[in-house]
């Protein structure tokens, strides 16, 4: 059953079972959060390391030129 918008305090605070210890949620939410943020810094340098990249998005009259490194 899905869960109401706006009750992300009961996904936080819900414990979680892992090898028969139980993990807050709180500490679940945060591990994934730091998991994502290596995932993106592990992107960025594999980016770097192959030389970067460059965009060039034209939409009508917008126009976005970025470039990395």
């Amino acid at each position: 059953m899905p869960m109401p918008a706006g009750r992300w305090r009961r996904v936080a605070t819900k414990a979680r079972s892992v090898a028969g210890y139980a993990i807050p949620g709180i500490v679940v939410f945060f591990f994934w959060v730091v998991v994502v943020i290596l995932a993106i810094i592990l992107l960025a340098f594999i980016v770097h390391w192959a030389g970067g990249g460059l965009l060039n998005l034209r939409l009508g009259h917008f126009i976005l030129n970025v470039g990395f490194t």
